[in-house]
């Protein structure tokens, strides 16, 4: 007993006097007050505030020279819950703070923190010798290192998957043809999410300065994340799972909205497509060879000189025109913005802004000059709402000539000689910061400014708005590609890798450049990525100037072939896809993510080995080949039963197995027990309407899922206006039962037949019922309407079947 006191004391000392070379701790509990949700604790060396957000966030800040400064937020949109309070138990040693979905246990000499479970367990705790510091303007946080500890996020990161091991810097960079190594790059999310003992905690840094994040770099003790400057204003995030976690951060930061479903189509992109023959002529060349296509782009030769909004009238004479036209054709065009404002008198852009005083500045007010593509060029400041406003209706501008979307590039923002000098300004709501804060920002300021100005322009339309930088919060207003990449089989292993860490970083709607931007793939390559395209949200195209064409047709006939059906594909599985769009717009789950999220219980699914490997939505495992020559497959299936739906053939799950993977082929998997709604191709997604849904049913006991439909585009979603068609399916093993219950809207109503697609049908069904009437196949009439069609080989059966609004059962016994 008495060398245990003697221990504590001696901890007790060195924790409260003893300093590292330069930072000042917190120091030891002196007093703590309680306002409702807000705990204020006064220390020896600073004041601390713990702030109740929801059952399951809590907003930590460090006192700067003892006080709170409470910075204004771009990036959260939540606000505590006003019914909220926390239950104190103040003991001896520590307080103890009761909350929805756990415990924060304050030590009090010193004040440390530890994160745990209602029962005790420990999910995250401060170093007990360090904890929160700061220095300077500096602040650190330094928290203890688990042994099993695994950590992901942290936005737009090149790696492996898991970033413990990494130091990680968060400063949005222009980097083209970064490498594995390359950090920083182009979008910066200072949210993580954790793994201890089983349970997933996340935590963000709302601080737009430069960050870094060491996440066990040459260290087994600590782990550490922190600011050059502001405050240290952290949330933590409870889980206890990670579908949890990234639900509750996005709550936090705002979710994707539901994108037009146009933008889910293919899209088809290069520096550049000028003059305007050459677009129409890609154009074109899709409907003629049946490739389906949505999206077409141009890049900054579009313009004049490069000047943003305006249009090159030698290259492009007739915008409205040609803009007609190709809408005409069922494609949509997309036009690049820079935000870099080219310095000229007369020209209206420059002249308003120059006249408004809409641009960042030096101290001494003269309008920072920086040199881009146009030139020399100022750039707006979008702190102030005024200048988002008046950049947002030049977007509207455009769209009343016919564009239908913008992407956003060089917002990190860039220059010549990569970055803004220190000292220049922007107003930031009245508190005069320079680029060192508002640097990380000034993307998803941009973003706003331009989707709010779409929206009140063109209020039926849904914007769709690709940016090549951001921050926490970006995902409100635009879909995300992991800019300029390279055409090798390594960039496509990084691209997956990198899309996933976006997704559990709360951007759900994210690509890469399929083929690469930089260089030239080989075909092989282009295949490969077009098949891991097919299920990664943001699907486009694009390469470099002065490379070679990069459409589907132009690698020969048999790559043509493969790429066309590849991006058929996703077109059929558009019900799907889109339906798990609107899901990750309510919950914050991305489409994409890696096979842990859906199977934390099965602890092979955390193997670095199968990170390629990724789930699209809850039913389909997906395992592109990134490797070049290959033409077999290694895939991981988690615990359960799967179903390969090229050949039919089931697998046990908790294994690895090996399959065929020739170069036509994407290895893929359904799990076993689940409902994947498909249809027809279209050669673009407003070409016809759904009248014939493709319903795969892989065996299990049970299954359901629930497709969603709407118009497309436009907002009465958000008052009602859509149907969801939810299927029901039971099995005994000598009958299936399929029930499906659909709303009555028009969607379901334009629904006239559904296709059933049975896997692990050994024979023709003996006796088939609709509500309990019987399907007679005898006759050649019902045998041509009902298409009954068995597929020995692959075991799997189908038959057309009318499809009904309400409630209705389809039995199939054996």
């Amino acid at each position: 007993m008495i060398r245990t006191c003697f221990l504590s004391l001696l901890l007790l000392l060195t924790a409260t006097s003893v300093r590292a070379d330069r930072y000042t701790f917190l120091g030891s509990y002196e007093s703590h007050t309680v306002d409702g949700s807000v705990l204020t604790i006064a220390a020896t060396n600073n004041v601390l505030r713990l702030t109740l957000v929801d059952s399951g966030v809590v907003r930590v800040q460090l006192g700067r020279g003892g006080a709170i400064q409470d910075l204004p937020s771009y990036a959260v949109t939540a606000r505590p819950n006003p019914l909220l309070r926390w239950t104190v138990e103040d003991q001896p040693g520590a307080l103890r703070l009761a909350l929805p979905a756990g415990v924060l246990i304050v030590q009090k000499y010193p004040v440390r923190m530890q994160f745990a479970t209602s029962d005790g367990s420990i999910i995250a705790e401060d170093a007990p010798a360090f904890g929160l510091a700061w220095d300077g303007k500096e602040v650190q946080l330094w928290r203890t290192l688990h042994a099993d500890e695994r950590f992901f996020g942290l936005g737009e990161k090149v790696g492996d998957v898991n970033k413990r091991g990494g130091h990680w810097t968060m400063w949005n960079t222009d980097m083209p043809g970064y490498s594995n190594k390359q950090d920083p790059l182009y979008v910066s999310v200072p949210f993580f999410i954790g793994m201890h003992a089983g349970q997933a905690y996340g935590t963000f840094l709302d601080n737009s300065y430069r960050s870094t994040f060491n996440m066990g770099a040459a260290s087994d003790r600590v782990y550490s994340f922190g600011a050059e400057d502001g405050e240290m204003n952290y949330y933590f995030v409870y889980g206890p799972r990670i579908r949890d976690v990234v639900a509750r951060y996005t709550a936090l930061t705002g979710r994707t909205p539901l994108p037009p479903i146009w933008s889910l189509g293919y899209q088809q992109s290069r520096w550049s497509y000028a003059p305007e023959y050459e677009l129409r002529d890609v154009a074109r060349n899709f409907r003629q060879r049946g490739i389906p296509a949505d999206v077409l782009y141009l890049d900054i030769r579009y313009m004049d000189a490069y000047k943003v909004f305006t249009w090159d009238g030698a290259s492009f004479p007739d915008p409205a025109g040609l803009l007609a036209d190709l809408e005409s054709m069922g494609f949509k065009v997309v036009t690049i913005v820079d935000p870099g404002v080219k310095i000229e008198q007369g020209y209206t852009i420059y002249d308003e802004g120059l006249r408004s005083g809409y641009f960042a500045r030096y101290p001494d007010g003269t309008p920072y000059s920086g040199e881009v593509w146009p030139g020399w060029c100022h750039f707006p400041d979008f702190t102030r709402p005024d200048v988002r406003d008046w950049w947002g209706a030049n977007y509207g501008a455009m769209m009343d000539l016919g564009v239908d979307g913008f992407w956003n590039d060089m917002n990190e923002p860039a220059v010549w000689g990569r970055e803004f000098p220190l000292l220049v300004e922007f107003e930031d709501e009245g508190m005069r910061s320079s680029i060192k804060k508002i640097h990380n920002v000034y993307a998803l300021l941009e973003a706003k400014g331009a989707y709010e100005g779409m929206r009140r322009s063109h209020p039926k339309e849904r914007p769709f708005l690709l940016t090549r930088a951001g921050f926490a919060g970006i995902q409100r207003y635009a879909s995300v590609w992991t800019g300029d990449n390279t055409a090798r089989f390594d960039n496509l292993q990084m691209a997956i890798r990198m899309c996933v860490g976006l997704g559990l970083s709360g951007i759900p709607f994210a690509g890469a450049d399929v083929g690469g931007f930089e260089q030239e793939p080989s075909s092989e390559l282009f295949i490969r990525w077009m098949q891991a395209g097919v299920f990664t949200p943001f699907l486009r195209t694009h390469t470099t100037i002065n490379t070679r064409d990069q459409e589907p047709w132009s690698f020969g006939e048999w790559t043509e072939d493969i790429v066309r059906n590849y991006i058929s594909l996703r077109y059929q599985y558009l019900p799907y896809l889109y339906t798990e769009f609107r899901r990750a717009s309510r919950s914050g789950v991305p489409i994409m993510r890696p096979l842990f999220l859906d199977h934390e219980d099965d602890p092979e699914t955390f193997s670095s080995q199968w990170q390629h490997t990724f789930m699209a939505g809850p039913n389909i495992l997906v395992a592109p080949v990134v490797d070049e020559g290959r033409r077999f497959q290694k895939v991981y299936l988690p615990h359960g039963r799967w179903v390969d739906p090229w050949t039919g053939a089931p697998y046990d799950g908790g294994q690895a197995v090996v399959v065929e993977a020739p170069l036509e082929r994407l290895p893929m998997f359904y799990r076993g027990g689940s409902l994947i709604p498909r249809r027809e191709t279209q050669q673009y997604t407003g070409e016809h309407p759904l009248s014939e849904l493709l319903l795969e049913v892989v065996p299990g006991d049970s299954a359901s899922y629930t497709l969603y439909l709407d118009a497309g585009d436009g907002f009465g979603y958000e008052t009602g206006s859509f149907d969801e068609v939810t299927f029901r399916m039971r099995s005994d093993g000598l009958s299936w039962v399929i029930e499906t219950s659909g709303s009555s809207g028009p969607w379901c109503g334009a629904l006239k037949r559904i296709r059933f697609r049975l896997f692990g049908s050994p024979s023709v069904p003996r006796a088939i019922s609709l509500d309990g009437e019987s399907i007679q196949l005898d006759s050649e009439s019902q045998r041509e309407t009902a298409r009954p069609q068995l597929d020995e080989g692959r075991r799997r059966f189908e038959i057309t079947l009318p499809f009904r609004t309400g409630t209705h059962q389809y039995r199939f016994e054996y």
